[in-house]
This record gives structure tokens, sequence and C-alpha cells, in this order.
């Protein structure tokens, strides 16, 4: 599976991927989505709203930090489309720190290598941390039997 990392100027210009794709969208709120172009390629759409932040601060609360129900979804969504897809398409305001560290984690998880991520951006290694943490966290929990 191949991993696109872009800005939100970028997938919204980009033309639509033309093989089977899923797409994580994160955005900095709710109210304020990207416009991604319609595929029939498409196979799903996560979309996301947290800071782009690895801590609390006075004007930042926790709630609105990357947090393991975002990394859940995340994984919940790649596990259940990787047979079926042919490329993850992440992307997040600026497509260097958010969108960044969730491809890392990924290809991590799933090639062992997540070099090319740290070499060309800036991952928020809050969102790479939890990402990690979550995964190895669900499959202890499947190998001691229980259900995450």
């Amino acid at each position: 599976m191949e991993i696109f990392v872009y800005s939100r100027g970028a997938v919204e210009r980009v033309a639509p991927h033309d093989v089977p794709h899923v797409i994580v969208s994160i955005s900095s709120s709710e109210s304020d989505q990207a416009r991604i172009p319609a595929s029939p390629h498409c196979r799903a759409l996560l979309r996301l709203a947290f800071a782009d932040a690895d801590a609390k601060t006075e004007s930042i609360p926790e709630a609105s930090l990357f947090s393991r129900a975002h990394a859940r979804a995340i994984w919940d969504l790649v596990e259940a489309h990787l047979p079926h897809i042919e490329r993850l398409i992440v992307h997040c305001d600026a497509g260097m720190c958010r969108s960044p560290a969730v491809a890392a984690a990924i290809s991590k998880m799933l090639t062992g290598d997540d070099a090319e991520y740290f070499r060309r951006y800036r991952p928020n290694m809050r969102v790479y941390r939890t990402m990690l943490e979550t995964y190895h966290d669900a499959r202890a929990d499947e190998a001691a039997g229980g259900d995450t």
C-alpha cells in the first residue's frame, strides 16, 4: 500500500486518485473541513479535527489534542480496508506535522520503516506516539483475548 501525504490545499486541488484508496482528512476544527473531490475509487473518508500541538497550553485544551480515540478510528479504518486498497491518503492543513505523523506510524507498523517521513517532514510527536501506543495496546489486548 502506498501512502500519500498532502496539505489541505493540495488535496483539494489534486485530481482524484484512480485506484482504490481511503482518505484521512485532518483539520483543526470540525467546522472547517477540506473540500475533497469525489472519486468512485474512494472506499472511505475519515474526517478528524484536532490541534497541531504536542501538549495542552492556555489556549489549547487537552480535549483539542490528538487522542487515543482518534488513533483507534484511524487504525480501524486502515485495518478494515487494507486488503482492498492500494493507497492511503492523509492530509492536514500544512501537510507537514499531523498527516506525516499518521503516515509514519502506519508505515512503521506495516513495513517497519518510517524514515522517509522524518526526513521529509516534521511529524507531530504526540500524534506519532499515540498512534504507535494505540496499535501496540490493541495487539496486546488481542493476544490476551480482550477486545478494545
